[in-house]
């Protein structure tokens, strides 16, 4: 698994989901502000709030046993908190379809919705997309990648500045 999500029962004994709330806004926030780009490796399981962080990354390579659900819906919530950084990523309908089901869909499903940017059936290819990947990053200038990812990102900073308080109000 890379990520299951919020741990509730952690959010309980610190009397309500207020604080997990805060600092996952806050991690969400720090991955797509950082000023060097992020590269997600995933070949697991990744639900609920893993899949805010894989829409934080800038770039996202899946491998054959990566499925993905947004389970909130399943457990009465709403991605409120993961839909800053997967709204602008996904189509639309893909949007409408997986938040509203919360089905379980896989790599190439999350390539074709925009959510990762490639997916592999093969674990080689999949770290050889990713030293590629890295590598061509290595060669570019660090003020070029600072001066470059906040337009990369500029969609998704402004969904969490118009609506980051109103998501900490539907958890």
């Amino acid at each position: 698994t890379f990520c299951a999500g919020a741990d509730l029962k952690e959010q309980m004994s610190e009397g309500g989901p207020a604080a997990g709330t805060r600092r996952m806004l806050d991690l969400l926030r720090l991955i797509v502000e950082l000023r060097k780009p992020v590269v997600a490796r995933v070949d697991g399981h990744v639900r609920a709030g893993g899949i805010g962080v894989i829409g934080a990354c800038d770039a996202v390579f899946a491998g054959p046993a990566t499925t993905f659900a947004f389970t909130e819906v399943r457990l009465g919530l709403a991605p409120a908190i993961i839909s800053l950084t997967t709204a602008g990523r996904m189509s639309e309908r893909a949007v409408s379809r997986y938040w509203l089901t919360g089905e379980t869909f896989g790599a190439r499903e999350a390539q074709a919705t925009g959510l990762v940017t490639a997916a592999f059936d093969d674990a080689d290819a999949l770290s050889a997309a990713v030293d590629e990947v890295c590598a061509a990053l290595r060669m570019c200038s660090p003020q070029g990648l600072a001066e470059t990812k906040p337009l990369t990102t500029r969609n998704v900073r402004a969904a969490f500045d118009a609506n980051a308080a109103r998501s900490e109000e539907h958890t």
